[in-house]
């Protein structure tokens, strides 16, 4: 299937946080924090573009251009083997740690 990664970004006239809120289906308390300490919505957009690239549909929705999914979870993966993530199945989180470097 298709991954709708995020909204046209050059649609939000310079308050990006506050329309993608007001745009997310399940409200803005997921993506309050998210947003409004770490990452924008710009952020988010030239993260994947360095990956992979996007389209923008007429409704402002940003797929990868191959229309699947699976260029989405090759994206994440990927950044996640290069910052030397484990990535464990069926297994319990008990802590997470940052290393000191």
């Amino acid at each position: 299937g298709r991954c709708n990664v995020l909204h046209d970004t050059t649609s939000f006239n310079g308050n990006s946080k506050q329309l993608l809120e007001e745009s997310y289906p399940r409200g803005t308390k997921e993506l309050r924090g998210l947003y409004s300490k770490y990452w924008t919505p710009i952020n988010s957009r030239n993260w994947f573009e360095e990956r992979i690239p996007l389209k923008t549909e007429a409704d402002g929705r940003m797929f990868p251009v191959t229309d699947t999914s699976q260029s989405i979870i090759t994206a994440l993966l990927d950044a996640a083997d290069e910052a030397g993530v484990q990535i464990r199945t069926k297994s319990k989180v008990r802590s997470i740690e940052k290393d000191a470097d």
